[in-house]
């Protein structure tokens, strides 16, 4: 196995991560560092549930956040010995002189460049299903971006990543994503593209350009990293068929002590499609009410985020991360209406310490989200038919999974989501928070069953059980779903 040196979105220190497949990434040239590259004996790749690394080695006083990357056989130098490493490298790198002119005669075979600061992945997930419910039920039941819409096929997504080291102090990302609408058409997004530093002071980490909110666990994933075909109905209500993403900047900070805690604030853009709950798209509806044209006016129209995360080892074999995170931003309901999301996430995971390539395993993860939503009066032919107020919404899902065999994985999830109740009457209909697929009562019972071939494959059959206030009947749903990976892939988050 290849290890080299990689940096974990999220965790601030460098660390020393394994290349699965090195006869894969460095003829293709996709390892990061790969002149700091130590031979190591082959080993199985692990597939997603596996192993966790031994942590690495974090800032003075500081603990690194654990991650699914595959352990190093050698221990992480120190940061400053590292950055020193590193900064010399790039210095011979990029001020060597020309090399004369060669004699006339045969070519020399080209020897690789000592220095690869670029890492590309290509990722395809699709999907063939079917559901009891009509295909227009469907579509509403399946509210996310990247859920399978269709009876018959779906593309959920296609997603070119780069990603690579800038110089020892900034690194870049970016996610462009591709898929096919219900209607056939083929949508190209930037999902993310931002740069984030290295070697800054106090234990921080700067992020900025177009990324993913940190808020929960869920909403910063990118759907390949899912553990189930779709996303929550909870997810797809507050944030969107998108997910919550905007250009801005995010400062995280890993604070000085024994244990695991990390503190994110951020700033960004409310705006935009990919903000819903927030100034969102002006002519789109919320709870009956059309959205306005509202200007920028200043640092108070920003979204703003807390989040705060921690972890703990239980025992040998158990390790528990619990978060909390806060949103506020203003919406378009109207001049002066904002909008407060909250939201606690837990992750639990059992692994013996005796184990092949992580399993058996079982895994437990869970978030619970409440929205307070200001919205503005509803006018009609008349007047006021509904005056200003505040709605309530909330919703959560819980699942489990279980590795009970390399490399199959079960789990099953369970989910609710709902919002206060409103009605009011207008000429072309008024609205009812019951016949709203956005805001009614949801349930949704799901069990999925997942085989990975290896780290770049995998197939998953999964079952959903929907009850919705808008349908008049329980959906029966029934999807396989496929995935393979080209190139190199960062580590997951734990």
């Amino acid at each position: 196995m290849t290890s080299f040196i990689c940096r974990v979105r999220g965790a601030r220190p460098l660390r020393r991560c394994a290349a699965p497949w090195p006869w894969l990434t460095a003829p293709l040239g996709l390892s990061l560092w790969s002149a700091a590259a130590v031979a190591e004996p082959p080993a199985t790749p692990t597939a997603p549930g596996g192993p966790e690394p031994a942590p690495a080695a974090p800032a003075p006083g500081a603990v690194a956040p654990p991650t699914e990357a595959a352990p190093s056989a050698e221990a992480a130098p120190e940061n400053a010995a590292e950055r020193q490493a590193l900064e010399a490298e790039f210095a011979a790198a990029l001020e060597a002189p020309p090399a004369p002119a060669p004699a006339p005669g045969p070519a020399p075979a080209a020897s690789p460049s000592p220095l690869r600061l670029i890492d590309i992945a290509f990722d395809v997930v699709g999907a063939a299903g079917g559901s009891t419910a009509s295909e227009a039920d469907m579509r509403a039941l399946e509210g996310g971006g990247h859920d399978p819409k269709n009876r018959g096929f779906t593309l959920q997504n296609v997603e070119l990543t780069l990603a690579g080291a800038v110089d020892p102090y900034v690194r870049g990302d970016a996610h462009i994503v591709l898929l096919i609408d219900p209607a056939g058409e083929t949508v190209v997004e930037l999902e993310e593209a931002y740069l984030s530093t290295l070697d800054m002071p106090f234990h921080l980490e700067l992020e900025a350009g177009q990324f993913f909110t940190e808020f929960g666990r869920l909403n910063p994933t990118h759907p390949h990293a899912w553990d189930f075909v779709d996303q929550p109905v909870v997810s797809s209500r507050m944030f969107g068929p998108d997910g919550l993403r905007s250009p801005g900047v995010q400062l995280s900070w890993l604070a000085p002590l024994p244990f695991f805690l990390e503190l994110v604030l951020s700033a960004q853009n409310a705006q935009g499609e990919t903000a819903t709950s927030f100034r969102s798209v002006p002519g789109e509806t919320f709870a009956g009410r059309t959205l306005a044209e509202r200007e920028m006016r200043g640092v108070e129209d920003l979204l703003y985020l807390a989040r705060l995360r921690t972890s703990l080892d239980l025992t040998e074999d158990v390790t528990v991360v619990g978060g909390a995170s806060a949103l506020f931003g203003p919406n378009a309901s109207a001049a002066e209406a904002r909008t407060r999301i909250v939201g606690a996430d837990l992750y639990a995971k059992w692994r013996p310490l005796a184990n092949d390539h992580g399993w058996p395993f079982v895994a437990w993860q869970t978030e619970l989200m409440w929205r307070a939503y200001e919205a503005g009066q509803v006018l009609g032919e008349v007047g006021a038919v509904e005056p200003a107020t505040t709605l309530d919404d909330m919703g959560f899902y819980t699942q489990l999974l279980w590795g009970f065999a390399r490399p199959w994985v079960g789990g099953v999830r369970v989910e609710h989501a709902s919002g206060e109740a409103a009605a009011f009457p207008l000429a072309d209909g008024g609205y009812d928070t019951s016949i709203d697929p956005l805001r009614d009562r949801r349930e949704r019972y799901s069990a999925v069953l997942s085989y990975y071939p290896s780290e770049f494959s995998k197939l998953r059959l999964q079952y959903n059980y929907d009850r919705a206030q808008f349908s008049s009947e329980p959906a029966h749903s029934a999807f396989l779903q496929f995935e393979i990976l080209y190139g190199a892939h960062g580590a997951h988050a734990f």
